[in-house]
């Protein structure tokens, strides 16, 4: 006949199942699984596990050094509305894949979205204290410039004011300056009609204010990196 027993109260800092068997240790406080000779840590298998903090640990004892780091899983601290189960996917997917939702926590993996073919567009401002030149951005390798656009919103009123997008040493790669007219409100388009070089390009605004003391202006550089 088994007999239960009240264990309440011993003394010590261990307490093992049988001969041989894993321990209870307490360590400091926390309730830790250990194996016979207290060298290691022990499998610890439920059906259930509840947790009442807001996170989990994984790898809690890492050194913090190396390729040994813990990892928490935390439960937002606020912005909740209710509770809610992640079901994750059957299998563990192909390389490249992403991980997406029914909207009802059921998951599977997806094909990511591409950027390539993707047209992208740089805004830069630019007013009349401006000193030259001005950095733009930085173009992406493989990346090609469709067209540039220089919208002036407030009229430079310096005598012969200019302004051309390009690299240096080539200050006018992508706009020249007689395709803006910096001193008249309205948008000016240029279309480079350029292959890409397959590296990347610091673009700038080379820009001469000519005394202006007045005028501010957008250029919008659209791109897109074919497959």
């Amino acid at each position: 006949m088994s007999k239960a027993t009240d264990f309440t109260g011993i003394s010590g800092t261990t307490f093992q199942f049988g001969l041989t068997g894993p321990k209870i240790k307490n360590n400091s406080g926390v309730v830790e699984a250990r194996n016979a000779a207290d060298s290691g840590y022990a499998t610890f298998v439920c059906s259930l596990l509840n947790v009442t903090g807001n996170s989990l640990v994984i790898n809690s004892d890492a050194a913090g050094s190396g390729a040994d780091w813990s990892i928490t899983i935390v439960r937002p601290s606020s912005g909740m509305t209710a509770s809610w189960t992640l079901t994750l996917p059957v299998d563990d997917g192909t390389p490249g894949q992403v991980l997406s939702t029914d909207g009802s926590g059921v998951t599977s993996w997806a094909t990511a979205g591409t950027t390539e073919q993707c047209v992208s567009v740089d805004s830069t401002d630019l007013a009349f204290g401006d000193s030259s030149p001005v950095t733009a951005f930085t173009l992406p390798a493989d990346a090609v410039v469709h067209r540039v656009e220089v919208i002036v919103d407030t009229a430079f009123d310096g005598s012969a004011p200019s302004l051309s997008v390009g690299i240096s040493g080539t200050t006018s790669k992508y706009m020249p300056a007689t395709a803006i007219d910096l001193k008249t409100t309205g948008s000016y388009e240029y279309h480079p009609n350029l292959v890409s070089d397959g590296t990347t390009n610091a673009i700038i605004l080379t820009y001469s204010a000519s005394s202006s003391a007045a005028g501010a202006a957008r250029i919008l550089v659209f791109y897109s990196i074919p497959t």
